[in-house]
């Protein structure tokens, strides 16, 4: 009976090394990095524009739960 590792056409394949591996995909991302579409000026404002306005509505939520449960705590004698 022939052991696994002499099976006939098989060949362990070898991985290049860790620094090829690095380099290659440094080499790949770089080459993602141009085919990236910018935002202009006006796309980058409008949606800076966006994330700040729905962080101030989640603020603003969070806000208001808190101030209505320290108002509930407060009605039921449990809070502060």
């Amino acid at each position: 009976m022939a052991s696994s590792s002499s099976v006939a056409g098989e060949q362990k394949q070898s991985r290049p090394g860790f620094f090829k591996r690095s380099t290659q995909f440094f080499k790949d991302a770089w080459g993602e990095l141009k085919r990236v579409r910018w935002p202009n000026r006006k796309e980058l404002t409008s949606y800076t524009l966006v994330v700040m306005g729905t962080c101030i509505f989640i603020i603003l939520l969070v806000f208001g739960f808190d101030l209505g449960i320290s108002y509930l705590l407060e009605l039921m004698g449990l809070g502060a």
